[in-house]
């Protein structure tokens, strides 16, 4: 039983998300930096390797960006050695895009040590506790992916409506 109100935990809770979405915000600029990439490319690399084989046109959807930025990062991934673009084996006019074994090897000292020290703090929690922390999760990436397309579309207005007042 938690010696704190229902309105205390909620405060807290809310804290906790904010401080983890920066410290992550932190770790993820560190993590770029470390392999000589922007954000930007970080996050396509992620969506590429999580996904696995993608077109350019997908990898422009899940990344929210169009398709001229999303050659300049593909460019700069495939330069960087971390991506291939490779001919779709099913139909030859297309191209795919994936990582390449390099990912892992330059991920690994990042990672690697964050992974094997969550596992050890994961190992405490009950299958219920997890499955618990695991609809958190879902239920909340499900509402960031809900608002981040609103936020999006509210940027788009207000870029409109400039336009048509300088215009």
């Amino acid at each position: 039983m938690s010696r704190r109100s229902r309105a205390e935990i909620e405060r807290a809770g809310i804290e906790a998300i904010r401080g983890w979405q920066v410290d992550q915000d932190m770790f993820d600029e560190a993590a770029a930096a470390y392999v000589g990439i922007n954000r930007t490319d970080a996050r396509c690399v992620d969506l590429i390797d999580r996904a696995g084989r993608m077109t350019a046109g997908q990898l422009a959807t899940a990344a929210h960006l169009t398709s001229g930025a999303v050659t300049a990062v593909l460019d700069r991934l495939e330069e960087a050695g971390l991506v291939r673009r490779v001919r779709d084996p099913g139909d030859r006019r297309r191209v795919l895009v994936e990582v390449t074994p390099e990912l892992a090897a330059v991920s690994a000292p990042i990672y690697g040590p964050l992974v094997e020290e969550g596992v050890g703090w994961i190992a405490k929690y009950s299958d219920d506790q997890l499955e618990t922390i695991l609809d958190f999760m879902e239920r909340n990436r499900e509402i960031l992916a809900r608002h981040t397309i609103r936020v999006m579309q509210m940027t788009a207005k207000r870029e409109r409506q400039a336009a048509a007042r300088a215009g």
